[in-house]
């Protein structure tokens, strides 16, 4: 199932470069350091909830409640690192699936996966997009788009985090194959 065999070729080639990994590793995790001590601010549980809620209720809700407690501009400063923020875990995340599969052998056929955090990327930035839409006047928060919005979200956390599992297995089935196996 090779939908995009030179990006994925692009992306295996380039997995081969260390320099590139922590790069794009320090880029990444600096990162979501910072989008993580914005969202502090609101309550990191309240932002989960929004961004993965399939309710408009719950969306104005939220939304609501930070304006009311003047913790809106928050949320709205998360937005100046987080339009980009999918960019650098696209890339990070297909870079270290790409070096997992490759010191483990995997079978080609399943490279395909290399490119689903750009997928989740495509949804998170949409996600993004959605949010500042129906921030703009709350009314927008129909049922039908928070839907669509909601699902969008909830794409991008589960290839998200398959992927941050599949590489965290692969990366640890290699250690133990290759430094406590062959040393016991």
């Amino acid at each position: 199932m090779r939908i995009f065999p030179k990006y994925e070729n692009f992306v295996i080639k380039k997995s081969d470069s260390n320099i590139i990994i922590a790069l794009f590793a320090v880029i990444y995790f600096t990162s979501q350091i910072i989008i993580g001590s914005i969202v502090h601010k609101i309550g990191t549980l309240d932002a989960l909830a929004l961004q993965t809620t399939l309710s408009s209720d719950t969306f104005r809700s939220i939304v609501s409640g930070w304006i009311a407690s003047g913790k809106i501009g928050a949320y709205y400063q998360h937005f100046y690192f987080d339009n980009f923020h999918p960019i650098w875990y696209g890339i990070f995340l297909s870079l270290l699936i790409a070096r997992a599969f490759k010191i483990n052998n995997v079978n080609p056929k399943f490279n395909w996966i290399i490119m689903t955090p750009f997928v989740a990327a495509i949804c998170d930035l949409f996600e993004n997009m959605m949010h500042l839409y129906f921030l703009g006047d709350l009314n927008r928060a129909t049922p039908i788009l928070v839907v669509i919005s909601g699902m969008a979200t909830n794409i991008k956390w589960i290839l998200a985090l398959s992927g941050t599992a599949i590489a965290s297995i692969l990366i640890g089935f290699w250690i133990l194959k290759k430094f406590i196996i062959k040393q016991g």
